[in-house]
């Protein structure tokens, strides 16, 4: 009896040889190469890997809804994103898949609810003023100064200790190793045949080993103090299934730790040096923005339209998370299309963010698109956190240290643009490749 072969409808796009030619442009500038190719194809396209390996890369908000929230359980994070990332940092909420994920997910879920979130603002807001005591004036990049203190304010976060400045030296550094290995790795492979020989990837299981080590000193030096804390390690360690009222294991413990590490720090960083940027090259919207703050406390800018709506439209323009991937699990339909499993599915939030048909004038820095319409915030055409079941679990203490960073720095120091423009690095995140501004402290003004 033969088997009668599936026909499927996926979207026109690129087959292999096409593919495989321009994949150095991709490389050069996945934004500019990717942008280029939704005019071309309308918003939605293929590109062919292999013999039968498809990705379908899409700005359709419909259908990106469909991928993230709508049938999410048909999707998982793909090999492609995990597989390698796993070796390094373990198996935590960003890496994992299936019911160890959603088990993982109830389980961390709670501490990063509001309500919890409230016992940590204190010492976020104490580190951020202990961190811009120090801050030079006159003309620096700002991107390693917001790289430097997202990761500090993280690692004061989760641990609400006085780690020794080298340790949080050795952490950062290992933290960024790792981060540059995993995007080389992962956007060329063909490197893995030199592993062997240059012995970069024993390195890198190496530094994985140390900053494994670090945070299980941390989790005994923890588990033997009496006393109790707000940070988020606290949380963690007194967190218990429901269905077996178990705690983490330490290995469980450290690999998420490894992740809201991994994952927070980075996207923190590129958010506040965009959003910066934005500001300084905007100056009406950047004096209004000081007037507001002038008025509030650090805990009132959580809830001021305008803070908000200056980090929403930062963010809209300059998404940390540029892109997202997902991999089917079962063949899968979607209006007009048909796709097999196994086809990976790339959301592409920044074109999304930047499409004419969802958004006036997108190009444009207005922060009042927010206020004017507050529905926005919650519109299908905006991902700044992903979306679905898999939705950045820190998303609100993200705001938080954005809020509260906005605060302290712009009714400490005032900003200006100057003649440098940042370009786009679009890596795991979308980082700047530096940003040059005028920086004068508040006090020091005649």
């Amino acid at each position: 009896m033969t088997k009668t072969r599936k026909k499927y409808n996926l979207p026109t796009g690129y087959p292999f040889l096409p593919t495989l030619f321009r994949s150095n442009d991709f490389l050069a500038n996945p934004i500019k190469f990717i942008s280029k190719s939704m005019e071309k194809f309308g918003g939605t396209y293929t590109a062919t890997l292999g013999l039968r390996k498809k990705i379908i890369l899409t700005q359709d908000p419909a259908f990106i809804e469909h991928i993230l929230r709508g049938n999410h359980r048909n999707y998982h994070k793909s090999p492609l994103a995990t597989e390698r990332a796993v070796e390094f940092f373990g198996n935590g909420l960003l890496f994992s898949n299936g019911d160890y994920w959603l088990r993982q997910r109830r389980l961390v879920q709670p501490a990063f609810h509001r309500e919890k979130l409230q016992g940590l603002y204190d010492i976020v807001t104490r580190s951020i003023d202990e961190f811009l005591r120090d801050l030079p004036d006159g003309e620096p990049d700002i991107y390693p100064l917001m790289h430097q203190i997202s990761f500090s304010l993280l690692i004061r976060s989760l641990f609400d200790i006085r780690m020794e400045p080298a340790t949080m030296a050795e952490l950062g550094e290992h933290f960024t190793a790792l981060q540059e290995f995993l995007l080389r790795d992962v956007n060329r492979p063909v490197q893995r045949l030199l592993y062997p020989f240059n012995g970069m990837k024993r390195d890198m299981l190496r530094r994985a080993k140390r900053l494994k080590a670090i945070i299980a000193g941390l989790i005994r030096e923890r588990r033997s103090d009496p006393r109790s804390y707000n940070d988020l390690l606290d949380m963690l360690l007194s967190s218990r299934y429901e269905d077996s009222g178990e705690h983490m294991t330490d290995e469980q413990v450290i690999d998420e730790a490894l992740i809201l590490i991994f994952a927070g720090h980075e996207t923190t960083a590129n958010a506040l040096s965009w959003m910066l940027y934005l500001l300084a090259t905007h100056p009406a919207i950047n004096n209004r923005l000081v007037n507001e703050l002038k008025v509030s406390s650090p805990a009132d800018t959580l809830r001021n339209p305008f803070v908000n709506a200056v980090i929403s439209e930062s963010m809209r323009l300059y998404p940390p998370a540029w892109m997202t991937e997902r991999v089917a699990v079962e063949d899968d339909r979607f209006g007009d299309y048909h796709f097999p499993k196994g086809t990976i599915i790339i959301p592409f939030f920044f074109g999304l963010h930047r499409n004419a048909a969802h958004w006036p004038e997108p190009a444009r820095f207005h922060p009042d698109r927010f206020i004017n319409d507050p529905s926005l915030a919650r519109s299908a055409s905006f991902f700044p956190f992903g979306a679905g079941p898999r939705m950045c679990i820190g998303n609100n203490f993200a705001m938080a240290e954005m809020c509260f960073f906005l605060h302290s720095f712009l009714t400490n120091f005032t900003i200006a643009a100057t003649p440098q423009v940042p370009e786009m690095r679009p890596l795991i995140t979308l980082r700047p490749d530096r940003i040059v501004l005028k920086i004068e402290r508040i006090s020091t003004l005649h």
